[in-house]
């Protein structure tokens, strides 16, 4: 027989009210994880994402991911689960020039730090690792964040006769930030996969993934900067697609919490 709430000692009652009101703001994973690290990309895709996405912090802060170390392995403390920080960190298109427009899914998403580090669960299972290995790999993905700007542009085949590839001849892909722009270093693309957008329908997408320049004549473009820009002029296209995204520039805190190398990220503490 389970005892009723009111039958139980009030220090009991107690802790089970903090921890009601507490753990739906925090989640602490270690091995596993499940739908907290998955993406649907039809259920971001439906959502109503603004076409200038503001973000309280700068992309290279780690406001929603903590990682600490137990027990021989890696923990991630998490304000949002994959899903949500993925949507927090995504814009939906504005049209600009002179053509036919139309509401469309497709969507971006600028790769903050914390979507990075984030990512190495669903991609390498990094919370199963050793410690020493997964520390590794967490720091080997922060060298490769400071280096390049990762932006992933989702295109949605709502057309017959698109493909949902943005890039190629006579394509034009630029990333404005505090008045220069600058052309992709890489770009490549996925194959066309199938997303349910609710109702029981699907829809067909590609992921387009572009690579911008981090670092140009020895300054970190990012650095003092609170937005950045990116315009898609796809080939035949008459209209431009801009996808904007605002952040706080809270440089202070960000480099108090890059700066140490050893404690990888700014944000690992270390339990015994």
């Amino acid at each position: 027989m389970v005892p009723s709430l009111a039958s139980l000692p009030s220090s009991r009652r107690c802790l089970l009210a903090v921890l009601v009101v507490t753990l739906p703001f925090l989640f602490v994973v270690g091995c596993g994880g499940g739908d907290l690290y998955s993406v649907n990309e039809g259920r971001v895709a439906q959502r109503f994402l603004p076409t200038e996405q503001s973000v309280g912090h700068h992309p290279d802060s780690l406001r929603a991911l903590t990682i600490t170390e137990g027990e021989g392995k890696i923990r991630y403390q998490v304000e949002q689960d994959y899903q949500s920080l993925t949507e927090k960190w995504s814009s939906s298109f504005q049209s600009v020039g002179t053509g036919r427009r139309s509401r469309s899914r497709t969507y971006a998403t600028f790769w903050s730090l914390e979507l990075s580090l984030m990512s190495l669960q669903p991609e390498m299972g990094v919370l199963s690792l050793r410690k020493e290995k997964a520390r590794e790999l967490i720091d080997r993905r922060r060298e490769k964040y400071f280096e390049r700007i990762h932006i992933d542009v989702f295109w949605f085949v709502e057309r017959r006769g698109e493909s949902g590839i943005i890039t190629g001849p006579g394509a034009r892909t630029e990333l404005h930030v505090r008045d220069s722009t600058y052309r992709p270093v890489r770009a490549d693309h996925g194959p066309l996969r199938e997303a349910f957008i609710g109702g029981g329908e699907t829809i067909l997408y590609r992921r387009n993934s572009l690579y911008f320049p981090r670092t140009v004549d020895g300054t970190d473009i990012l650095v003092k900067a609170s937005e950045a820009e990116l315009e898609i002029r796809r080939t035949g296209a008459s209209l431009k697609e801009r996808f904007t995204w605002k952040w706080e520039d809270d440089t202070t805190a960000r480099l108090l919490e890059v700066k140490p190398r050893e404690q990888t990220a700014g944000h690992l503490s270390r339990r015994r």
